[in-house]
């Protein structure tokens, strides 16, 4: 097996890190892991509660680190495919507790990254599904697949 450079376990400890202190907008923090784009799998950090119509909800922190668990430069994300019920957005700057990272050294340790966020429109229930990518500098991409329960 082929080792994988830096830049790639960075992008998937960035993919595996979850919110352990998502504050007061969202109680615990969680998604859904994309195994294909019709096929979702729950991860270890699927959102718990139901989003609240109207209400922004942190869903997960994109958040990369190196092998010595310094924050490395936040991925440029892109939503590639977009909610139906709702709309999303990304806060810089939002604190997030390591829950898992491709080495499992860093996990417990706090890190910086990229909030996103999970707004349902009024009226909305049911669930909703969103897609986005991450792309590192170093161009390796991931994607990940967020399904969401929505509350009146």
């Amino acid at each position: 097996m082929k080792p994988r450079p830096i830049a790639t376990l960075a992008l998937i400890a960035a993919l595996l890190a979850g919110c352990s202190s998502a504050g007061p907008e969202s109680p615990p923090a969680g998604q859904q892991a994309a195994t294909s784009a019709a096929q979702p799998t729950t991860d270890a950090a699927t959102r718990a509660s139901p989003v609240v119509a109207g209400r922004p909800a942190r869903v997960f922190v994109m958040a990369g680190v190196d092998q010595a668990c310094k924050p490395l430069p936040a991925p440029e994300i892109t939503i590639t495919k977009p909610p139906a019920k709702g709309d999303v957005t990304f806060k810089p700057g939002q604190e997030t507790t390591l829950a898992a990272t491709a080495q499992g050294t860093c996990v417990g340790q706090k890190s910086i990254g990229t909030g996103i966020y999970y707004t349902a429109r009024a009226g909305s229930t049911g669930t909703d599904q969103f897609m986005i990518e991450a792309k590192l500098a170093s161009g390796e991409v991931a994607t990940r697949t967020f399904e969401l329960r929505i509350e009146p």
